[in-house]
C-alpha cells in the first residue's frame, strides 16, 4: 500500500512538474496568433546642399498559424488583416499606400527555432506597394530566437539574413547573441525577457521613388530587440526593437558618396 502511494505520489509530482515546465519552442496554434506591428524609420543623408531627411512608417496587423512538425521547420501561414504604409521627405508630403490587395491573401513558409520565417509561396505584391516597402520584412523576423533544446541560462547565437525586393533591392544580415534578461509581466501574465543584441549590415541597389537615378548604399549599425515571452503558454506577447546605423550612399548620376545615418524602431504586440 505504501509503495503504491509512493508510486502515485511520484506520478503526480512528475505530472505537476511537466505541466509547469517552461515552454521554449514554437507549438502548433489552436487559433491564429494576431499581432499588431508599428514600424518607424528615419534616413538622414548629408548632401552637398545640406542634410536631407526621409521618413517611413508602417502600421499592420498580421495573423500567424503554426502547424505541427519538426521544431526547426514548422509550416506557417501568415495573413495580413490590415497594412498601411507612409513614406515622405522634408520636401514632399508623406505618400500613403494601403496593401488592400494583400488583405486575406496567405503567405506560406517555414518557421525555425531562431524565429525566422522563410517564405515559400506568396501572393502577388502590387508595384505601388513595393515602391514603399517589402511587406515580407514585417513578419520574416517577427518571432523571437528561442534557446536551443534544454533552455539553459547561457547566451546563444542569433544570426539572420534576408533579401528585400522593393524599389531598392536590399541584402541584409544580422549577427548577434540572444539571452534571458530577467522576468516581467505583460497584461497581467508572467513572462520572461529574451534580449537579442548584435550588428546589422545592409547593402542596397535601386531607384527609390523621387530619386534622380540609381543609388547604391551600405550601412552598419547596432540592433537591439527585447522580446516578451510567455513560458507557460509558449507565446510571444510583445517585442520592441531599435537600430542605429551609419554608412554611405552613392548616386550614380553624381558619382559621389554621401554619408548616411539611419534610425529605426519597431513595436509588436499580441492582440487576441
Amino acid at each position: 500500500m505504501a509503495r503504491h502511494s509512493l508510486v502515485t505520489l511520484g506520478a503526480l509530482l512528475f505530472t505537476a512538474c511537466s505541466a509547469n515546465a517552461p515552454i521554449y519552442e514554437f507549438r502548433p496554434t489552436q487559433a491564429p496568433l494576431r499581432y499588431e506591428i508599428n514600424d518607424q524609420g528615419v534616413l538622414l543623408i548629408d548632401t552637398p546642399v545640406g542634410e536631407q531627411r526621409s521618413t517611413d512608417s508602417t502600421v499592420a496587423v498580421v495573423t500567424i498559424d503554426i502547424a505541427a512538425g519538426d521544431s526547426d521547420s514548422r509550416q506557417v501561414r501568415v495573413v495580413f488583416e490590415s497594412l498601411d504604409l507612409w513614406a515622405g521627405t522634408d520636401d514632399t508630403p508623406a505618400q500613403h499606400v494601403q496593401g488592400d490587395d494583400l488583405i486575406g491573401q496567405p503567405f506560406t513558409g517555414t518557421l525555425s527555432q531562431t524565429g525566422s520565417i522563410a517564405v515559400v509561396t506568396a501572393p502577388e505584391i502590387a508595384v505601388g506597394l513595393l515602391e514603399v516597402a517589402d511587406p515580407v520584412t514585417l513578419f520574416a523576423e517577427l518571432l523571437p530566437p528561442l534557446p536551443p533544446a534544454g533552455g539553459g541560462s547561457e547566451p546563444w547565437p542569433h544570426s539572420t539574413s534576408y533579401a528585400s525586393e522593393a524599389s531598392v533591392s536590399v541584402q541584409a544580415s544580422y549577427d548577434g547573441t540572444a539571452s534571458f534578461a530577467g522576468d516581467t509581466t505583460w497584461d497581467g501574465r508572467r513572462a520572461r525577457i529574451i534580449l537579442s543584441e548584435g550588428i546589422t549590415t545592409a547593402t542596397g541597389l535601386g531607384t527609390p521613388t523621387g530619386a534622380q537615378g540609381e543609388v547604391v548604399f551600405t550601412y552598419t549599425g547596432r540592433s537591439r530587440t527585447r522580446y516578451i515571452w510567455d513560458p507557460d503558454s509558449g507565446l510571444m506577447l510583445a517585442s520592441s526593437a531599435g537600430m542605429e546605423a551609419e554608412g554611405g550612399l552613392e548616386l550614380a548620376s553624381m558619382q559621389m558618396t554621401m554619408p548616411i545615418r539611419y534610425e529605426g524602431s519597431r513595436q509588436i504586440a499580441l492582440r487576441q
